[in-house]
């Protein structure tokens, strides 16, 4: 996430809004925001249901924790652009669950879809 702030102008100059979801809990998320380094709106998916509903689940990673200790899987990295009445127009997935997308790719995909 810290990479999207490269492109904090242009995100701003859009109007563009950045929503991150994870399986973290919502107080997990509040206790790390300021490790992230990005302006987002940062929700909780503990039950991988926007993950399963997007297709992001992971299946090559299992993170191995079970319902006692931890989500059960975590999610492809993946970054979506949706226009303004809420259409997917632009998805990008990582094949390496530590990798995100490159800033450069996401510019270029907003370039595409919003100008």
């Amino acid at each position: 996430m810290r990479r999207l702030n490269e492109l904090r102008a242009e995100i701003d100059k859009l109007d563009i809004k950045v929503i991150t979801v994870s399986t973290d809990l919502p107080h997990q998320i509040a206790e790390k925001r300021h490790l992230h380094g990005v302006q987002a709106t940062m929700l909780s998916d503990y039950a991988l249901e926007v993950i399963d509903a997007f297709g992001l689940r992971n299946t090559a990673f299992h993170s191995g924790f079970g319902l006692d200790g931890g989500v059960e899987a975590l999610p492809v990295p993946a970054t979506l652009l949706f226009d303004s009445d809420g259409k997917l127009v632009w998805m990008d997935l990582s094949k390496d669950y530590q990798r995100r997308s490159d800033p450069l790719v996401v510019l270029n995909a907003i370039m595409t879809h919003f100008y």
